[in-house]
């Protein structure tokens, strides 16, 4: 047999060079395979070919990317087909009942069953309606009269009233008498009515009361604020103010230090920054905050996750291939999209994934945009805004449409 004597260092150019190159070909094929498939809604022969992808290359981080898609998509369908048994097994469940309902009462057993008539005499019976199920149960140790204990064993059903109506309107009309200050005595005397008319008790009052003097002086401070600022500079203003709604001192410093806060970041856009890149994440959140941005950093898309569902960011910026989150980029996009309150948000992809495949998947979802990194600080505080301002034109036209022109 005849052996070729080929360099040592030959041979490991060719092992370093030739089969990578060969893989990554083969590979960006097997992946444009899998998005067409799952294009097509074969989510099945999707996964057998990311398998054959991640054979080929087992760190390429766009196969775990679509392979994500793919398991969120199948999940989906999933929960798609369960609801669809259950509401079938509603709607036997449902037939079954009807037709229990209507169809004839059982006849007696005795009536049913041809049985030849018992050797042994019956058993006397005064009459033909059935014992009464409280003579065949034993004695019961009970202290009082037998009737008594068992009617004390009968559930009680408690009556729930619902009052949100009635201590809604009536919180309106408070907020209403109080809005320029302390009560008239023709004011006083409606509400008297009112309280007896929607039976309001005094615990109920007191705390209404409370809450809308409160809210009224808020907004009174408020309004001469943004009027004219000095009329509240001095001590006797505020005092007189105080005692018009009856706000003691305590209850003023409170007020003072929520509006001041709320004025500090009233010009502050929320951002919430998800990046599982520590070093970046903190980058990220220094530099958007010295830019007037006020940031919410996570490292996890769980995390963000949990927390969009009581609080309201005016845009998401986040990274795609979050290794340390039970959700990638796509998948927390999409489950961001199932909550009302956020899913109209502003939502940024940053990201070092640069392949098309993902990029063109990323804007099919319906990001806003896609950046790519690495970004530089101008370009990236630059693109945040304009998404923030083109976000704010577009909510100003929902919220305030032009009124339809009249045919001539």
């Amino acid at each position: 047999m005849t052996h070729l004597n080929i360099p040592q260092q030959n041979l490991q150019s060719m092992h370093e060079l030739t089969p990578p190159d060969d893989n990554k070909k083969i590979v960006s094929e097997v992946l444009k395979r899998v998005d067409q498939l799952i294009r097509k809604g074969e989510l099945d022969c999707a996964q057998r070919e990311i398998i054959k992808a991640k054979e080929l290359d087992p760190r390429n981080v766009y196969a775990f990317a679509l392979e994500e898609r793919i398991s969120a998509l199948q999940t989906e369908f999933e929960c798609a087909k369960i609801e669809t048994e259950c509401k079938e097994d509603i709607k036997r469940l449902d037939e079954f009942i009807q037709s229990s309902v209507t169809s004839k009462p059982p006849q007696p057993v005795a009536e049913t069953l041809s049985m030849p008539p018992l050797s042994r005499p019956a058993p006397i019976v005064a009459s033909t309606t059935l014992v009464p199920l409280a003579a065949t149960l034993p004695s019961l140790p009970f202290d009082g009269p037998t009737d008594m204990a068992i009617k004390d064993y009968e559930p009680q059903q408690e009556r729930v009233v619902d009052r949100s109506i009635e201590l809604e309107s009536y919180r309106k009309t408070l907020a209403e008498m109080w809005y320029n200050g302390a009560l008239t005595v023709d004011e006083k005397r409606r509400l008297n009515e009112l309280r007896t008319l929607l039976e309001i008790t005094d615990a109920e009052h007191e705390g209404i009361e409370k809450n809308v003097k409160r809210e009224c002086y808020k907004s009174v401070i408020i309004r001469q604020l943004s009027n004219n600022p000095i009329s509240l500079s001095d001590s006797k203003s505020l005092s007189d103010l105080r005692n018009t709604f009856q706000i003691s001192e305590e209850e003023h410093v409170q007020i003072q230090t929520q509006l001041m806060n709320v004025f500090q970041h009233k010009q502050r856009n929320k951002i919430l920054v998800i990046d599982d890149d520590t070093r970046l994440l903190e980058l990220l959140e220094a530099s958007l905050e010295e830019n007037g941005f006020d940031v919410t950093a996570l490292s996890t898309s769980d995390e963000a996750y949990a927390l969009l569902r009581k609080f309201i960011p005016d845009l998401i910026l986040c990274d795609i291939n979050l290794e340390t989150s039970t959700m990638g980029g796509f998948t927390f996009y999409e489950k961001v999209q199932e909550l009302k309150n956020v899913q109209s948000i502003p939502f940024v992809f940053l990201s070092g994934l640069t392949d098309e495949v993902l990029v063109r998947t990323g804007k099919e979802l319906g990001v806003d945009d896609y950046l790519m990194k690495p970004i530089s600080e101008q370009t990236l505080v630059s693109t945040l805004r304009g998404k923030l301002k083109r976000f704010k034109q577009l909510k100003k036209v929902v919220e305030n449409p032009m009124p339809v022109m009249a045919a001539a």
